[in-house]
């Protein structure tokens, strides 16, 4: 799918149409056509709906609305897509209709109910563990007219010396992450987002990945170069879980929101190979079977880092990933939550990370954690950092309401 194709919207019952919604502005359409029966007889769910688990498959399903957004502090499901989208326009009225208009259609299909006249909705009657989540660049704080509601902790990532930024993966004005368990489904709302907002806004990139299958319970998931990964997380429903990734009630936005930085990780996956498992675990400072630091017994064990060997030298060297990586304070404690990649053109393989990470000020956390991974990290010799970009993921909003409404009011 081309990121400008020019797709004519179905028609809505009643005669209305996907563009006609799209452009017309004002929180009293969607809601009127909302309610409205095409196909089906309930609305959206509703924050303090209880979440339903479906017969035949275990299918999860969460609400759209809510206090927060889901997609961060929700399990992550096998799939996860990545969609940034420019507004060529650089119009708040079109950013405000786009946001309009997907945060109504991602209501429904996290619900298990159709897209207002989507041609294929059998393919999305299940949530599948569904979440859609949206942020906002920083660019669209300036171009709306609004750019004193920035959050601050919104901040620029520095470019770092190990970077290599290639065109093609750079920020966007929004993003809209699309997790699920039915690669199905996945692609289908894929493809409805850009007929969607065809001739409004365009897609600049997607970035699609995968996580291992569910294995034993909290067994942590491993990575293409074989390593567990993200070991060290702030558990879901906890008081560090809120500290360090949600944001405190600022100004201009309730509390509720997060900053995603998102980073695309090549990994050099033939010369990590010649390495032998010795070598591998010396780098990253773990054992490879059980994922226990170097010098430890369990994967979740603290890290030695003041053990010796034998001879007197750090079990646990002074470049492994896992030390540099380490948080020195709880300030540098953020959520990740990675998916692999891997793609093939032209016998050219492209694989590696969707490094995702969600805090609450990137400049507290994330940005000395990776400062510190680009001075001296043994691993920057098998990867390579080629896409960077920053987002503010707003609350959530209740019925009715559309993603990043504060903004507007």
């Amino acid at each position: 799918m081309t990121s400008d194709q020019a797709v004519s919207p179905p028609e809505r019952s009643g005669g209305l149409t996907r563009r006609g919604l799209l452009t017309a502005g004002g929180a009293g359409l969607i809601g009127a056509v909302g309610g409205m029966a095409i196909g089906r007889a309930t609305a959206p769910a509703a924050q303090g709906q209880p979440a339903q688990t479906q017969q035949g498959g275990g299918t999860q399903s969460w609400p759209f609305y809510g206090t927060r957004q889901a997609g961060v502090e929700t399990p992550p499901t096998l799939l996860g897509s990545f969609i940034g989208i420019n507004i060529p326009s650089k119009s708040g009225n079109d950013l405000q209709a786009v946001l309009r208009l997907l945060s109504d259609d991602s209501a429904r299909l996290m619900a298990g109910q159709p897209a207002l006249a989507d041609p294929e909705s059998i393919l999305t009657a299940q949530p599948r563990g569904l979440t859609i989540t949206f942020g906002l660049g920083a660019p669209v704080f300036s171009f709306s007219g609004v750019a004193a509601s920035k959050p601050p902790q919104l901040r620029d990532i520095p470019q770092f010396g190990t970077d290599h930024i290639e065109p093609g993966w750079e920020q966007t004005d929004l993003l809209v992450s699309v997790n699920s368990n039915d690669p199905m489904q996945m692609a289908h709302i894929m493809r409805l987002i850009g007929s969607e907002i065809a001739g409004v806004a365009v897609i600049a990139w997607t970035q699609q990945g995968f996580r291992p299958a569910a294995g034993s319970a909290g067994q942590t998931p491993r990575n293409l170069m074989g390593q567990v990964d993200s070991t060290v997380n702030p558990q879901p429903g906890t008081s560090a879980f809120a500290q360090t990734v949600w944001m405190p009630a600022e100004t201009s936005w309730p509390a509720g929101g997060t900053v995603l930085v998102l980073r695309r990780i090549r990994m050099l996956l033939d010369t990590w190979d010649q390495l032998d498992p010795d070598a591998k675990e010396i780098v990253i400072g773990r054992k490879l079977d059980t994922g226990a630091p170097l010098g430890a017994t369990h994967e979740r064990d603290q890290l030695p880092l003041a053990a010796t060997d034998s001879l007197g030298l750090p079990v646990i060297s002074p470049d492994a990933h896992v030390r540099r990586a380490h948080a020195t304070s709880p300030q540098e404690v953020f959520l990740r939550r990675p998916f692999s990649y891997f793609e093939t053109q032209q016998d050219q393989t492209d694989a590696g990370l969707l490094f995702a990470a969600y805090t609450a000020d990137p400049g507290k956390s994330f940005i000395p954690v990776q400062q510190r991974l680009s001075e001296s990290d043994a691993l920057n010799r098998w990867t390579r950092t080629v896409g960077s970009s920053t987002y503010f993921i707003p609350p959530g909003v209740q019925p009715g309401g559309y993603i990043g409404q504060e903004l507007f009011s």
